[in-house]
């Protein structure tokens, strides 16, 4: 029997979540995890045969739960659905292992046919434009922003934590990292987007659609 794992930190997307997906699989068959942590030590203990992976996940980020499953359970497929811009995280998340990405803005018949999609063995991400199609072989998805990708997927998440009035302090506590590595994080980060103060930070991401 097919089990599915949703990982989401909102109580009201798991539950429309859960709902669709047990009509699909059964209730039974649908776990349900609201951090990265929870969503590793699920997946060990369950084995589930697709994991529905959003990336704005508290203590372990959607992108690094992807890379780590790749690692160590690697029969395990993924589908990243996201409120994210796919223009920007649609090829981070192919290149973490996942299997599909969808955005939240999808429909539910959309996200259905996603879930579908993976389950038989493919993989499906935008192309293009904001809805995912099934891609086959290596076909890569639609490309990153050329700024965004000389940032590394943690160098994502605390320029994000930034942009949003997030205090190094409160972003360490997050990450379960030292304000110190924050620090070091927000110095590499501007000089790889060539800016020089804390509010070209926000303009870029709010440019980008991180915020």
């Amino acid at each position: 029997m097919t089990t599915i794992l949703i990982v989401d930190d909102h109580p009201p997307v798991r539950l429309a979540l859960r709902v669709q997906l047990s009509a699909l699989v059964g209730l039974e068959n649908v776990l349900e995890a609201d951090n990265g942590q929870t969503a590793l030590e699920t997946v060990r203990a369950h084995k589930p045969d697709l994991v529905v992976l959003d990336l704005d996940l508290p203590r372990i980020g959607g992108l690094d739960v992807a890379m780590r499953l790749r690692t160590t359970q690697p029969d395990v497929r993924i589908l990243v659905i996201s409120a994210q811009d796919p223009r920007l995280f649609a090829a981070r998340a192919w290149y973490a292992g996942a299997q599909g990405f969808c955005s939240k803005t999808e429909d539910m018949t959309g996200f259905m046919r996603c879930v579908e999609t993976v389950l038989t063995g493919y993989t499906v991400f935008p192309s293009g434009g904001r809805h995912p199609v099934p891609l086959h072989g290596d076909l890569l998805p639609v490309e990153e922003d050329p700024a965004l990708s000389r940032l590394s997927d943690k160098e994502v998440t605390v320029l994000q934590m930034l942009a949003r009035g997030m205090s190094n302090k409160t972003i360490a506590t997050s990450l379960f990292i030292s304000n110190k590595t924050v620090s070091s994080y927000k110095t590499r980060i501007m000089a790889k987007l060539h800016v020089e103060s804390l509010v070209d930070l926000v303009d870029f991401a709010r440019e980008r659609g991180l915020v």
